[in-house]
């Protein structure tokens, strides 16, 4: 009956007769979490920098890969196509996805070489 407490008298009535609420005397007393209370904080606190570095580490690999290429090799691309190398830019590739079709690329697109080894890395994602 909280929601009853705060409503003033009604008119013509003297005084108000608010019940004063107390703590139940069966509940338990306020505790101290301790240090499992912070626990999710310091595993927030481990994990971000983890992810950091791996995600640091993969990009360096995939520059690697892209650095690696050279016009002429089977490229495999994000998105699953698969196509020729034929020119390699600052910020795009072009591809040679069928014979006469070539398409432009953002670099970050190349998987790599086109190998058994990249297919394979590329279907589990």
């Amino acid at each position: 009956m909280y929601f009853l407490q705060n409503i003033p008298p009604a008119p013509g009535h003297q005084g108000s007769e608010t019940v004063q609420s107390s703590p139940s005397p069966t509940a338990p007393p306020a505790q101290n979490p301790g240090i499992f209370g912070y626990l999710p904080l310091i595993l927030i606190a481990v994990m971000i920098p983890l992810l950091l570095l791996s995600s640091r580490s993969q990009s360096k690999k995939q520059a690697a890969l892209v650095s690696s290429l050279a016009k002429g090799d089977r490229v495999l691309l994000q998105g699953g196509l698969v196509g020729k190398l034929v020119e390699l830019g600052d910020r795009y590739a072009k591809v040679e996805i069928a014979p006469g079709v070539k398409v432009d690329f953002l670099k970050n697109s190349l998987l790599g070489k086109d190998t058994p080894e990249t297919a394979a890395q590329a279907e589990k994602k």
